[in-house]
């Protein structure tokens, strides 16, 4: 078993944000250990390539229900030196989280890197150091 770290900063929302490769292509994620499932926004679907279906299941967020989500598949995803393939993505507009950063910290994420990843790689999260800790099994 390895251990792997990446770092990450923390935005004045209190949000961690770090970079991460989504099928080869680099972006801007919030780390959100709250979300069940890792997200992109489906506007941004094509800069990272996601082929997608509707989803049947509603999404919720701490600002409001998200009613229309959708599902890409079979994606890869490198964050730190993990890369990991055969992973699942929640697609859904993120419009209002973006205008909540952009207007405090002038960033735009790309989405979010949620539980399903942050078990599946046992992290632990360093503030003081501001690096996330990966074991790749």
């Amino acid at each position: 078993m390895s251990i792997y770290s990446t770092d990450f900063k923390i935005i004045s929302t209190n949000h961690i944000v770090t970079e991460a490769f989504v099928n080869n292509v680099k972006g801007l994620f919030i780390i959100d250990t709250g979300a069940s499932h890792s997200c992109i926004d489906i506007n941004k679907s094509e800069k990272f390539k996601l082929e997608y279906k509707v989803s049947n299941e509603n999404a919720s967020s701490a600002t409001q229900e998200i009613r229309k989500t959708f599902i890409s598949k079979k994606n890869e995803i490198k964050f730190g030196n993990i890369q990991s393939i055969n992973n699942d993505f929640i697609l859904f507009n993120m419009s209002y989280i973006y205008k909540t950063l952009v207007n405090k910290d002038e960033i735009e994420i790309d989405g979010l890197i949620g539980a399903n990843l942050l078990i599946k790689y046992k992290s632990k999260i360093d503030f003081e150091l501001k690096k996330i800790y990966l074991k790749k099994l």
